[in-house]
């Protein structure tokens, strides 16, 4: 009986938060390249607030023929992470490297978070303070 109760009462609990997740989408990916200056750190991170949507924008290097794929937004109590894979539409790498400016939209982003992160392919690149 105490087993059942237990499982009740944490159902309760965490549907709801889990029910509240943020959801995010590229907005748009532009490729820098030659015109971009060299980047001071692995990945520069700026976010902005409009009414319930943060805006994010990351400047990072990724491999000249890949792009950004898959992107998921993880948050876990007063962080969050944006983690993209890239992918090579072409299925080819190459030996340079090419700056993209990617710019996400989160709706629904838990109050309570102080800081975002980027994750991309597997390394987390940088952070910034959440607005």
């Amino acid at each position: 009986m105490k087993i059942i109760v237990a499982v009740l009462i944490t159902t309760c609990v965490l549907a709801p938060a889990a029910a509240r997740s943020g959801e995010i989408r590229l907005v748009s990916d532009k490729q820098l390249c030659d015109n971009a200056p060299p980047l001071q750190k692995a990945a520069a991170l700026n976010v902005s607030k409009a009414k319930n949507k943060n805006l994010v924008s990351v400047t990072a290097e990724l491999n000249c023929a890949y792009t950004p794929g898959k992107t998921e937004l993880r948050e876990w109590r007063n962080a969050a992470t944006i983690a993209i894979a890239t992918v090579s539409p072409s299925g080819l790498a190459t030996a340079c490297m090419c700056q993209h400016q990617m710019k996400y939209e989160i709706t629904g982003l838990y109050e309570g978070t102080k800081t975002i992160y980027y994750v991309q392919d597997g390394t987390a690149l940088g952070h910034v303070s959440a607005p």
